[in-house]
């Protein structure tokens, strides 16, 4: 799998949903952020960057996911 990251211009956003990330990270498929997502939400490290006010809604903090997709690389 190939992951593009592609900034967004004139963003000062610090959260989005699933949709803001697979945007800015090209070839992020749902099926491997939802993975993603349960593992960030396991870790004592990185489940601050995973918030679900409601079942059906998720933030993702996107300077968390950063550093999980760093920490994952190097694991």
């Amino acid at each position: 799998m190939k992951i593009k990251y592609v900034p967004v211009e004139n963003s000062i956003a610090e959260w989005g949903d699933k949709q803001a990330l697979i945007k800015r990270f090209e070839g992020l498929n749902i099926y491997t952020l939802n993975r993603w997502l349960s593992e960030m939400r396991d870790s004592k490290q990185f489940r601050d960057g995973v918030i679900n006010p409601t079942h059906k809604l998720v933030y993702v903090n996107f300077e968390i996911f950063l550093k999980f997709l760093i920490w994952k690389q190097r694991h």
